[in-house]
């Protein structure tokens, strides 16, 4: 791998708007950390990226580190605002839907004196850990995932001492959804699990005008004809009373065959009424109660709208693997905060990449989309492309080698 000897102008149309979002030449330093997270090979902290950059342009390192840890600017408005951005590139018009999906995830940390580390409960381990929780909000329109907002949860002890307010994940939860303006005429859908399916969220996706799509708990109450009925053994009854049908979900590779029941419009504790199906995927033992309160949407399309919440899994598998979630070593409840949003922005310019690739492609042909891995392929294409521009204005073959031989970063 080669070391960036400056910026790539082809990149200039993702970060032009935000230029105004920063003071002094911040700005410098933060496209090109987004662009390090987005395409380098190594562990995304500021001490290994900074391998990847031609020390005579920025030759300081402790620069790169003072903005993480200082946050000089406005994270979470700038990430809202270029997602925007994203949706306006992509022309949406009425009949189109955005897909809002609401979800979160742990990382551990080991770090002994690290800001808001507390003890969490990690669902997919099944034990406690020492780490940070964050909330995630990703859109999901046309088939492509953009971020728009991160959120790290702050457990109410240690709220005082690093002075940020204390709020709960739900009512992040609520404020993303509060946060989002959809383009005119644009139908949104709230694709939540059961744990955010809690009054605040649905009365914040109301109170927007949003409809949402959500499991249900086991335990969740529902009531039918004066009765109040356990939502995890009324699912199983109908499985065995009534006719199930089937419905299949295509995606790129697979197709999932899900057996559903249609239990018709009930009312749910504290939610309202609301149309309520169980389904069981493939040959999943597991039956799972899904709700929604947009009565436009027949069965399937309630399954098929869920379906699509798998995005944003895939999102946090990519964003750990690929791109450095959580492999901040800052002890700084605000050079995590930056970290995370970091992050998030050099997956919304692969998500740029692929979106001007699918419109230099034009609207006749249609275009395979790309894995993450493959879009982060492509920038690095442009990366060298823009080195070997670099290269040819040196004067001969010597000047040539003497550069690429200076600019080859160590194994």
């Amino acid at each position: 791998m080669f070391k960036i000897v400056r910026f790539p102008s082809k990149l200039d149309s993702f970060f032009r708007s935000l230029t105004t979002e920063f003071h002094w030449d911040h700005f410098e330093y933060f496209r090109m950390l987004v662009l390090l997270f987005a395409s380098a090979w190594s562990r995304r902290n500021v001490s290994a990226v900074y391998r990847s950059v031609d020390e005579t342009v920025f030759p300081h390192r402790t620069r790169f580190n003072n903005f993480v840890n200082l946050g000089r600017w406005d994270p979470e408005k700038a990430l809202a605002m270029k997602a925007h951005e994203l949706l306006g590139s992509l022309h949406l018009g009425k009949g189109d839907v955005i897909d809002l999906i609401i979800d979160d995830s742990k990382k551990a940390k080991c770090g002994k004196f690290m800001e808001a580390v507390g003890w969490i409960f990690d669902h997919v381990s099944g034990r406690n850990i020492r780490g940070h929780q964050y909330v995630k909000a990703t859109l999901r329109v046309k088939g492509h995932t953009i971020p728009f907002g991160i959120r790290l949860y702050v457990k109410e002890a240690d709220c005082e001492s690093l002075d940020v307010e204390f709020q709960k994940t739900t009512h992040f939860a609520a404020e993303l959804i509060h946060t989002f303006h959809a383009p005119k005429g644009v139908k949104v859908r709230v694709l939540l699990d059961s744990f955010y399916l809690c009054p605040c969220v649905v009365k914040a996706c109301r109170e927007k005008g949003f409809h949402f799509v959500s499991t249900l708990k086991s335990n969740r109450n529902l009531f039918k004809g004066g009765r109040k009925l356990k939502a995890g053994i009324y699912g199983k009854n109908l499985f065995r009373r009534k006719k199930t049908r089937r419905f299949h979900v295509s995606a790129t590779s697979t197709t999932s065959t899900y057996t559903y029941v249609d239990a018709g419009w009930m009312a749910v504790s504290t939610l309202g009424v609301l149309h309520v199906i169980f389904s069981r995927k493939n040959r999943d033992p597991n039956i799972l109660g899904i709700v929604t309160d947009d009565p436009s949407l027949t069965p399937a399309k309630i399954i098929k709208a869920y379906d699509a919440r798998w995005s944003i899994e895939v999102f946090f598998k990519d964003t750990k693997q690929l791109l450095g979630l959580g492999q901040y070593q800052n002890r700084s409840y605000q050079a995590a905060v930056i970290h995370l949003h970091l992050v998030c922005f050099a997956y919304a310019l692969l998500t740029h990449i692929a979106i001007q690739r699918e419109r230099a492609q034009g609207k006749r042909k249609k275009v395979a989309r790309l894995s993450t891995k493959d879009l982060q392929n492509e920038l690095r294409r442009i990366v060298w492309d823009d080195l070997t521009d670099h290269l040819k204005d040196l004067p001969d073959g010597n000047s040539v080698i003497k550069e690429l031989s200076r600019l080859l970063v160590a194994a």
